[in-house]
């Protein structure tokens, strides 16, 4: 099993390479004129990079979300600051969220939380 650094670390890059092809599918579409089989391979390479930042979001979210061995030894609650993180940066960073960001990440961990635990 992959280590919680391991984890954050692969998520962090998937992150940074979903977003450096996000980013070169945005300039060849604002150049009117560019060569469009340049584009559907930007495209591509988009696609496949969203797909690797799906995986490793999924992973790190599995990672961080307590399981009924994990609650004897931790609160479950601990994993709120950076659920709430995640769903920001999947947002796009946006200002003034950071409130419903956290209820977002409570509720996410709580439902995780009762699902794993069940009659606990």
């Amino acid at each position: 099993m992959a280590t919680a650094v391991a984890v954050e670390r692969r998520y962090r890059l998937a992150f940074e390479d979903f977003s450096r092809k996000a980013q070169r599918v945005q300039s060849l579409t604002e150049h009117a004129n560019s060569d469009q089989s340049a584009f559907e391979a930007a495209l591509l390479e988009l696609e496949k990079a969203h797909l690797a930042y799906d995986d490793a979001r999924d992973a790190l979210v599995r990672a961080m979300l307590p399981s009924a061995e994990q609650k004897a030894r931790v609160g479950h609650r601990e994993h709120i600051p950076a659920i709430a993180e995640l769903l920001w940066e999947s947002a796009g960073r946006p200002t003034g969220t950071a409130e419903e960001d956290w209820r977002r990440a409570e509720a996410i961990v709580e439902t995780a939380f009762a699902s794993a635990c069940g009659a606990c």
